[in-house]
């Protein structure tokens, strides 16, 4: 009886349609194979073995009541009388087992758990992966070594961002992410992650010990999983390991080599990598509670770079733990910089470390540059974005600086430094609605309600005319608001202007007249330059912003770009400024502010 089937297949001639579709189903995938390598979204090829398992079933059913003739498609008729059905081939057994294997093989393929490119792919999303790398657990935590575990996520941290698409959040946001208890896969969807990478490291009697993990989310699941130990002379060869293997589970279709070169090559830390891990995590101590590891971390990294001068990381995570806007710290921290990059020119923290001397020492040219220079290393890279755009901010390029401050925290989303930046330089460029959104997050970061020591929403609500709702904010900030301001705010674009404003002006620009900055109280001053501004008293304000002694040097900048502060860069003393401090030939070599133009080969003009 079976045999009988199978012979009015043969002659409804459903095991060649079986066949040719089989073979057609097989060229499909190999050309979507092929196309995988050009960016198709994962899980493609798995979707595609879907779609043709569910169509072979249909396939049979068609093939058996239908025939493809010339003279199109025809119903199959049944056996004719006298007619026999054909017999069966060597070759049609061969194709029926070929057929029946295909089939099981189909739906092993099929049984088996999604591959980790398909338990990623999420509908709509973008061949730019997003990972969050946590800081490592120390294995051997209470045994009196000093831990390494946060500084060895840095390393794997610092190199995937060398991967091309790769988005990886940075180290505040990581922490943020790692303080979230049970609700950090929520967090992390989001924040758009969809790994996150965790582990355990330990260096003992010599020998590193690498446990490291990826979950998927927001599901949790676990996506890879490593355990890899060796001589701490070869740590880099296991990290590089380590990458290759975290690229290939996260986000396969992504090239593992760096895209501008390692952070280091084998042979150029190894007699001080151990030295260098457990200095930068000392020198990343948090608080007061904290100086003296900051200063151990320090020590540590000169002895390493005094042993190994080739240890290029060591120099870089030297300059940074030295920047503190302090002559000394400067010193050595651009002296460690240099070095750094003499070894190697990738180092994007070193570029940054120079690029905030020099904006501090008023080099506008260097300093724009060097922040180049930084992001040419790494174009993710969120600490050179965040302190670019507030140096662009401080040069009145306030639509770029805004697009940095936005770039940095596309990074370091989680982190209230980035959010305070994104929202002064939106505050800047006119933008309320960003202005309060990211005052916003700054403040819920930092686990208030409301805020208390910046005025940044306030100043949000101001620029899209909601004046009441500004004063609310502003009355948050309690006794920092002179007596006076809150009436400043409610008056500043009428025509007539209480004279006892002007006064109150007036007064707190006599009473800090000498003062040197830190000496007196901020927010006093900052009202009478806000006040100022707004009421056309900008003599007060211009003799406060330019009189002060010690005050950092993009202080007196910020104040002339915001939108309402025309009054100031049309004051002869910020033309003078302008001109005198070499900002205006680094507006002509560099690009213009948003509110200044050049007047010929000569002169300029701000509105």
């Amino acid at each position: 009886m079976m045999s009988g089937f199978f012979r009015e297949l043969k002659r409804r001639r459903v095991l060649r349609t079986a066949a040719l579709y089989v073979a057609g189903a097989w060229i499909a995938l190999q050309v979507v194979e092929v196309l995988a390598g050009a960016g198709l979204p994962p899980g493609t090829m798995r979707q595609l073995l879907v779609a043709l398992s569910a169509g072979f079933p249909l396939v049979l059913v068609v093939g058996w009541y239908f025939d493809i003739t010339v003279n199109g498609i025809t119903r199959t008729g049944p056996l004719a009388r006298g007619e026999s059905t054909p017999d069966l081939q060597f070759a049609d057994y061969i194709l029926v087992v070929a057929l029946l294997l295909v089939v099981a093989t189909d739906a092993y393929i099929l049984s088996l758990p999604p591959p980790v490119e398909a338990a990623l792919a999420v509908a709509g999303t973008p061949q730019h992966r997003t990972i969050a790398v946590l800081a490592f657990d120390d294995a051997d935590a209470g045994s009196g070594r000093d831990p390494i575990g946060s500084a060895l996520a840095g390393e794997l941290r610092s190199s995937l961002t060398r991967t091309a698409g790769l988005r990886v959040l940075g180290p505040e946001t990581s922490r943020m992410l790692l303080g979230a208890g049970e609700n950090i896969l929520a967090i992390a969807a989001e924040l758009g992650v969809e790994a996150l990478l965790q582990g355990a490291a330990s260096i003992v009697d010599g020998e590193l010990l690498i446990d490291a993990r990826l979950r998927g989310v927001p599901a949790g699941n676990k996506l890879w999983s490593a355990r890899v130990t060796g001589p701490i002379s070869k740590a880099v060869s296991l990290q590089e390991k380590l990458i290759t293997q975290i690229v290939a589970a996260a986000a396969p279709n992504l090239d593992p080599d760096p895209l501008q070169g390692p952070r280091m090559k084998a042979g150029d830390c190894d007699d001080v990598y151990d030295m260098y891990l457990r200095g930068k995590q000392m020198t990343k101590a948090a608080g007061a509670a904290g100086t003296e590891a900051r200063a151990m971390g320090r020590d540590l990294l000169r002895e390493a770079v005094a042993i190994n001068d080739r240890c290029a990381i060591a120099w870089e995570a030297l300059a940074v733990s030295r920047t503190d806007w302090t002559l000394a710290g400067f010193t050595e921290a651009g002296a460690a910089a240099r070095r750094a990059l003499e070894i190697n020119e990738a180092l994007p923290e070193a570029w940054t470390v120079l690029a905030e001397i020099a904006e501090e020492e008023a080099r506008w040219d260097d300093a724009e540059e060097f922040f180049l220079r930084a992001l040419y290393a790494d174009p993710t890279n969120a600490r050179a974005h965040e302190y670019y755009g507030e140096t662009l901010a401080a040069r009145g390029r306030v639509k770029e600086a805004l697009r940095h401050a936005l770039e940095s925290y596309r990074y370091e989303p989680g982190s209230r430094g980035v959010n305070w930046h994104a929202s002064f330089a939106a505050k800047l460029a006119g933008d309320g609605e960003l202005t309060i959104k990211h005052a916003t997050i700054n403040d819920e970061l930092r686990g208030l309600v409301h805020p208390v020591d910046n005025d940044q929403r306030a100043e949000g609500y101001l620029l899209q005319g909601e004046t009441e709702r500004a004063l609310e904010e502003y009355r948050q900030l309690g006794d920092k608001l002179a007596p006076w301001f809150l009436e400043c705010v409610r008056v500043r674009n009428n025509a007539d202007i209480p004279e006892k404003l002007r006064q109150a002006v007036r007064d707190v620009a006599i009473a800090h007249r000498g003062a040197a900055y830190g000496e007196t109280e901020i927010w006093p001053v900052w009202n009478a330059i806000r006040c100022g501004t707004w009421i056309g008293e900008a003599d007060p304000a211009v003799e406060i912003l330019l009189g002060t002694e010690g005050a950092p040097t993009e202080t007196k900048y910020f104040a002339a770009f915001f939108p309402d502060a025309k009054v100031l860069r049309q004051h002869p003393q910020y033309r003078a400024l302008f001109r005198d401090s070499g900002l205006v030939d680094y507006w002509r070599k560099w690009g213009w502010s948003d509110y200044c133009e050049p007047v010929g080969e000569d002169d300029f003009r701000c509105d």
